[in-house]
């Protein structure tokens, strides 16, 4: 396998800040240094590495912005840019929508869909085979539904696998137990969504929607009208409207929440 840069040899990440205070940087993938960089770099791996795989051939770029997303070009982008960057996660995509509402100059994530993790209810199709693949890597005694997500996965060749590719867990992946999968589709609001999962606690409120469905494997995604949807179960299929965000990994996604929180109350001191 070709030898992988890992970030250090990419132009600098500049994403938008979300705090006046020093704190984690984002930035929707678009045609920038940074962004031409990670690009050419994913196109290289899925030539070398993945053999043309024709799951891989997720994303164009057109009008300055690349286009396109399925979480297996997701984890892999989120290969290539680790350590000092990675692809959002749940929380990190909440995070920013929160932050939007008190700096309007921030990364604008409205619009499009953005995959950041993977819903796992059963080993029963759709995607059986990947499913019982985590599931093997999983704890025994994980309660399930389980959502993983893409940020710190790690994709390799399976010539097992419906799609010739198969995701393993690392020292970097991060999962849990979400009974919220188990619920009904339903509107939520802010308030209630969970910060260090970024999904929501309970179905309450009229603001957004959660999609649920009810067995197999499918992908978590912050959709077009700021829904949180769990129901696409085509893991290969990217649409132009697919957007990558990518967010500083100086803070862990699970302590992004809190840590804004308390950036918020250290601000509001230093400007009395």
């Amino acid at each position: 396998m070709r030898e992988a840069k890992h970030g250090e040899g990419f132009p600098k990440f500049a994403g938008e800040a979300l705090r006046h205070l020093p704190v984690p940087a984002a930035e929707v993938w678009v045609e920038e240094e940074f962004g031409s960089a990670v690009l050419a770099e994913y196109q290289e791996r899925v030539r070398l590495d993945f053999d043309e795989n024709p799951f891989l051939k997720v994303f164009k770029l057109a009008g300055g912005i690349v286009h396109g997303s399925n979480p297996f070009g997701v984890v892999l982008v989120d290969m290539i840019v680790r350590p000092a960057v990675r692809v959002a996660t749940p929380p990190d995509l909440q995070a920013i929508l929160v932050a939007r509402r008190q700096a309007a100059a921030l990364v604008e994530i409205h619009g499009g869909y953005k995959d950041a993790a993977l819903a796992l209810r059963s080993v029963k199709e759709p995607n059986s085979y990947l499913a019982e693949n985590l599931r093997r890597q999983l704890p025994a005694r994980m309660e399930w539904p389980v959502v993983v997500y893409l940020s710190g996965l790690r994709l390799v060749k399976d010539p097992l696998s419906p799609c010739s590719l198969s995701f393993e867990l690392t020292s970097k992946s991060r999962y849990f137990s979400a009974p919220i999968l188990d619920e009904k589709s339903g509107h939520f609001d802010d308030a209630n969504v969970d910060g260090p999962t970024g999904l929501p606690a309970k179905m309450a409120g009229t603001a957004r929607y959660f999609y649920s469905t009810e067995e197999g494997m499918s992908r978590v995604y912050l959709g077009r009208g700021l829904s949180i949807d769990t129901i696409w179960d085509e893991l290969g299929n990217s649409q132009a409207d697919g957007r990558v965000v990518f967010c500083d990994n100086s803070v862990p996604p699970e302590l992004i929440s809190d840590y804004i929180k308390r950036l918020d109350a250290a601000t509001a001191l230093l400007e009395k």
